[in-house]
């Protein structure tokens, strides 16, 4: 299991005795090391990274402040083969990558992409269930820190559809019933991406409940209605026809 990570709200276990949970400078420098292992990091990065809560005139003497705290906590802990070197006006996180939960989930999502190409389906699951079991939460979590934004968007496009790629291949294996409360979850959280919602009334009618199945989809009709002023992707119509039809995949929506 990794002992670094910012997937959820960011920990570095073998800092934890040193670097307490309340130092918010020292978790978002923390944070903007562990998104970018063993890459130069500018000072400048540093800066806009806290710039939101200290005034540009003091932001150098803070991140400096913060990176010597991030150093003496790694020198006093058991973090063997953890470094931070300054390397001209920055500086690298220089760490055995696999040990931050970002890149072992990114490793594994490509490892389940590979092993469903290759029909390998029950590894496929597997390693898609493991992937998906690193996240603790939002990206960043307790962190609203501006220059994360776009990255924290990025893994959790990357989470979401790790997701309904699991979902899919559970409804196409007759697992459908077993991950309904997770699919009821994702669309929640995600009520206008519409694969997930095609997945959805594909599982829901799976179990019999046709009834929720279309109801699940006037309410993306609805939303999409208001928001976009658009209809339902040819996906999710799709997936309606086949259900009042009778003739939708045991597989679901792009089963294949």
């Amino acid at each position: 299991m990794p002992d670094f990570g910012i997937l959820g709200q960011p920990y570095a276990e073998p800092l934890r005795s040193s670097i307490g949970v309340n130092r918010r400078r020292e978790w978002i420098i923390l944070s903007a090391l562990m998104a970018r292992p063993n890459v130069f990091i500018s000072m400048n990065a540093f800066i806009d990274a806290i710039r939101e809560t200290d005034p540009p005139r003091t932001a150098r003497e803070q991140v400096m402040n913060c990176l010597g705290s991030v150093r003496r906590a790694i020198a006093a802990s058991d973090a063997t083969g953890v470094r931070l070197d300054r390397v001209r006006d920055g500086y690298v996180f220089g760490i055995h990558a696999e040990r931050i939960d970002h890149v072992v989930f990114s490793r594994l999502h490509a490892e389940a992409e590979s092993a469903k190409a290759l029909g390998r389906v029950e590894s496929s699951l597997g390693v898609y269930e493991r992937a998906l079991a690193l996240w603790r939460g939002s990206a960043y979590d307790g962190l609203d820190v501006s220059s994360f934004a776009s990255h924290a968007a990025a893994l959790e496009e990357q989470r979401a559809i790790a997701a309904e790629e699991y979902f899919a291949l559970s409804i196409a294996t007759g697992r459908g019933s077993g991950v309904l409360p997770q699919l009821v979850r994702h669309v929640g959280e995600h009520p206008l991406r519409e694969h997930g919602v095609a997945l959805l009334m594909a599982a829901l009618h799976g179990e019999g409940r046709t009834h929720d199945a279309h109801a699940v989809y006037a309410r993306l009709a609805h939303r999409l209605g208001e928001v976009l002023a658009i209809g339902p992707s040819i996906e999710v119509r799709r997936t309606l026809d086949a259900i009042l039809d009778g003739t939708v995949s045991a597989g679901g929506p792009g089963s294949g």
